[in-house]
This record gives structure tokens, C-alpha cells and sequence, in this order.
């Protein structure tokens, strides 16, 4: 009955992409109107932006049309469908990208709600209905659990970019003896081939929602190829606002990219205020080769 519940089809509706918050979206999910006007009303208190549903199927409709909502606060007894089950189908739905905390509230406090609410990695456990300061300590912990999570997927994407790029490294090298020299694009055909891809990453946030498809390591990488082409200095901060990421977290790709001796960083001379950042050479070498393959496959077409 509960799968049943789970497999209808919801509704095609796309809502608009939320303005970006620091602050996460919360979902509360409870059958009991008292309950949600509850937790609203402390919600409203600490300012944080919410929605309500009162089913399982209600909330997942939610979770995959606003994908502002990172927190679900649910009740542990839901009718058919239990808050164990509903995080479990909203985290397969929204997919690993996409990380959601969950705190379920329950007024039966046992130990297998308990064990449950470890092994769905809750960020804690509520008794209903909950007051001000467990409240407020709950949703801390759901931030920190954000977080966390969000640093591990950062550290798992740089990996997946390194190993990205040294595969396309050791394809330029195997092809580097065999190329001819003079079919080596100019500077300007380089550049021009640049702001195409540039171009179209911007447009594509024009149809689809840009989170979707965050990317600041190769953001990064491709305005910095843009500065260097156009010989420009760039500062950290500039580079950040560039990747279309919260400053924190571009920061901590900054650092990662610069460790890994992608970047460069160094303080300005002119103004001890700011860091400029740069390519290094290796790394400019290897962008300017993938973006003379790109503009070779460009000029096949």
C-alpha cells in the first residue's frame, strides 16, 4: 500500500528556482494541523523559510519542485507511508547532488524509532510536540549535517576532476608527436572558442536551474583560461564570484585547486589588501590543448 502511495506520478508543475538563501528551506510533513502550525510558528521566530504537507506524496512533491528545500522534519507515523520511507524516496529522487537533512518527530519515543533514525542518518530525533531550544538545536545540527555533506561531495568532485584532467592529459600527449604544427589555432581563434563555452554555460542557466549543475572547479579554470588569453590580472575574489557558488565554498575549491598546483595564488604587490590567482603553467598548457581540440572539432562540424 505504502509503494502504491510512492508510485503515482506527480505533477509536472515546475516552479521558478528559488532565490539563493544562506539559510536552508525547511519541510515540515505531519497529518496534525496543530503540529505544523507549531513548528511554523518557531520556524517564522528563526527566520527560516518553510513549507508544510500534510502527506508523504504532498512532501515529495515538494522536495522535487523546490530544490531550496534542504531540511524535512517529518512525523515518524505518517499514514502509509512512515518518515523513514518518505527521506528514503526523496533522497533516491533529488539524487546524491542534492544532500537532505532529516530530523523525524515522533510522540512514541522507542528504540527502534531511534535505531531507525541512525541508520537513515538523521540529524536528530524530536519528541512532538518540540519546544523552542530542542527545536533550535535540531535545526544547528541539520546545518552542520549540510555542511559536512557538502564538503564531502566537493572533495569527491575535485577527485573526479583530477582524474578527469589527467586522462585528457594523457590523451594530449599521445597525440602531441603526431599533430601538425602549423594546424595550431591562433590566440584569438582560442579565445573565441572560449567565450562560445563560456556563453553557453551562461545560457543554459537561462532553461534550466543553474544548482543543478554547479561546477566551480571547471568555472574557475575557464575564467582564469579567459584572463590569461585577454593577459589580465584576476583576484581571488573576483574568481569566487565567477565560479556562481556561495564565497565559502569557492574558497575552498581555491585552496583545494591551489594544494593540488593547479593555481597559483599570490599576495598583489600594488594593493597588499587583495590575492591575485593565475594558472600555473602546466595547467594553462593543458587548457590551451583541450580548447585547440575543441576548436578543432568546432571547425569540423
Amino acid at each position: 500500500m505504502a509503494s502504491q502511495a510512492l508510485a503515482n506520478p506527480l505533477s509536472a508543475t515546475v516552479l521558478p528556482p528559488p532565490t539563493p538563501s544562506p539559510i536552508s528551506a525547511v519541510l515540515i510533513v505531519d497529518s496534525d494541523s496543530e503540529v505544523i502550525d507549531h513548528c511554523a510558528r518557531m520556524l517564522d521566530d528563526l527566520n527560516y523559510p518553510h513549507v508544510h504537507a500534510p502527506s508523504a506524496r504532498e512532501a515529495l512533491e515538494f522536495l522535487v519542485r523546490d530544490p531550496g528545500i534542504e531540511v524535512v522534519v517529518a512525523c515518524a507515523h505518517l499514514p502509509l507511508v512512515d518518515a523513514f520511507m518518505l527521506i528514503e524516496e526523496g533522497r533516491a529522487r533529488v539524487g546524491p547532488a542534492r544532500p537532505l537533512a532529516f530530523v523525524p518527530m515522533t510522540d512514541r519515543m522507542t528504540a527502534e524509532i531511534a535505531l531507525k533514525s541512525i541508520h537513515f542518518e538523521a540529524a536528530d530525533l524530536l519528541a512532538k510536540p518540540p519546544g523552542f531550544e530542542e527545536w533550535s538545536l535540531a535545526l544547528r545540527r541539520a546545518s552542520r549535517y549540510l555542511g559536512a555533506r557538502r564538503r564531502t561531495a566537493e572533495d569527491s568532485a575535485l577527485t573526479g576532476f583530477e582524474q578527469r584532467l589527467g586522462q585528457l592529459m594523457a590523451m594530449l600527449e599521445g597525440t602531441r608527436a603526431t599533430r601538425d604544427p602549423e594546424s595550431r589555432p591562433s590566440d584569438a581563434e582560442v579565445a573565441a572558442t572560449l567565450r562560445a563555452i563560456i556563453g553557453a554555460r551562461s545560457l543554459r542557466s537561462r532553461f534550466i536551474p543553474g544548482q543543478i549543475f554547479a561546477d566551480p572547479a571547471w568555472d574557475i579554470l575557464l575564467d582564469l583560461t579567459r584572463a590569461k588569453l585577454e593577459g589580465l590580472q584576476v583576484s581571488v575574489s573576483s574568481v569566487c564570484i565567477a565560479a556562481s557558488v556561495p564565497m565559502s565554498t569557492a574558497l575552498r575549491w581555491v585552496k583545494q585547486m591551489t594544494d593540488a598546483n593547479l593555481l597559483r595564488r599570490w599576495t598583489d604587490p600594488n594593493d597588499r589588501r587583495r590575492d591575485l590567482i593565475a594558472l600555473t603553467e602546466p595547467t594553462a598548457e593543458r587548457l590551451r590543448e583541450y580548447l585547440t581540440m575543441v576548436h578543432k572539432s568546432f571547425a569540423a562540424l
